[in-house]
């Protein structure tokens, strides 16, 4: 036989069809496939005439390719010449001839085809990612509740982003800022913050982060247990302990309680320097409280306060240090000598 192809021969598409090729050659033909939708068309039209022309019937016999082309090419010449792909979409054959019944393996490719679009649609509705929302503050407080029943308490100048529902094995949320979070169980769903590069990972407890981009991150844990992991460094945490994530490390360090102050207006100092005290009110009040000499600094201080206004707690302590307390604008001034 001779080539009528450019790039195929009808020999070795007798082959193909008659499956008598072999693996080499069946990758010719599939390649030439897809090299165009005409050459998948062609090669359609040959195998309905093929099938047409091939006994119904398996036979123990070798199939014979020449004389099973040459038969072929006869029927194939009554409306190729050459074949288009206008004349291929118009093939028909007569009433008279007997109804040839599909091959199984086109059948089971057309269920499957239509089981590919019906997952693919039903993922498609299902899976669709879920909206992502923010809520923000600047110089203010605020608290969030999340789809899942997570309250979110956010400190000043925080965002935090989560999905509209939460979807899959976790329940992902991030965060840049301060928040304190007070996480509902769910032991089938880890609930998983992002914080400047940082993991947060927990199941269901309370617990403050603490995450401006120009400090490292802090944790603080009130209730049940936190993992913390960057890279490959990780810890974990329970009540009363907290970690501080560095740039090549976390270390460890016991919860400072009176952090979480901003949100519960509760401070209670144990022989604490002054210094600390001062930085717990500034950041909790959100005022400017300054010392007028670092003598007084290390003075060490006793006390609990629970919602008092900012006036009356730093008044409370300039009586008990034995301190002057001045404003000056929006800045509180401690003054003194020092502590005996």
């Amino acid at each position: 036989m001779n080539s009528s192809h450019a790039n195929i021969s009808e020999e070795l598409l007798a082959r193909y069809l008659a499956d008598n090729a072999s693996e080499s050659e069946r990758n010719n033909v599939e390649a030439w496939l897809t090299e165009s939708e005409a050459n998948a068309r062609e090669l359609a039209a040959y195998r309905l005439i093929w099938d047409h022309t091939a006994s119904m019937k398996k036979s123990s016999a070798p199939v014979d390719t020449d004389a099973a082309w040459n038969k072929m090419k006869g029927k194939m010449a009554a409306f190729k010449s050459p074949m288009a792909a206008s004349e291929v979409k118009t093939i028909e054959f007569r009433p008279e001839m007997k109804k040839r019944r599909l091959p199984v393996t086109v059948w089971a490719a057309a269920m499957i085809a239509i089981l590919v679009m019906a997952f693919g649609w039903f993922f498609l509705i299902a899976d669709k990612t879920p909206e992502l929302l923010n809520v923000a503050t600047t110089n203010n407080t605020t608290e969030q509740l999340l789809p899942d029943g997570t309250k979110v308490f956010l400190n000043y100048n925080s965002k935090l982003t989560y999905p509209e529902n939460f979807k899959g094995d976790l329940r992902t949320v991030s965060l840049q800022g301060e928040a304190f979070f007070d996480v509902k169980p769910d032991a089938a769903h880890p609930f998983v913050i992002q914080a400047n590069g940082t993991e947060i990972r927990v199941l269901g407890t309370s617990f403050n982060v603490k995450a401006y981009s120009e400090a490292p991150v802090r944790v603080d844990v009130a209730t049940g247990k936190v993992r913390v992991s960057k890279d490959a460094h990780r810890v974990e945490l329970v009540k009363g302990q907290s970690a501080e994530v560095l740039k090549d490390s976390i270390r460890s360090l016991q919860a400072n309680m009176n952090l979480m102050g901003y949100r519960t207006q509760v401070y209670d100092f144990n022989a604490a320097d002054l210094q600390d005290v001062v930085s717990s009110i500034r950041d909790g009040y959100h005022v400017d409280v300054r010392l007028s000499n670092d003598k007084i600094a290390q003075c060490r201080l006793t006390i609990r306060f629970e919602k008092e206004p900012v006036d009356a707690t730093l008044s409370v302590i300039a009586e008990t240090l034995d301190l002057n307390l001045r404003k000056e604008g929006k800045v509180y001034w401690l003054e003194g000598n020092g502590c005996q």
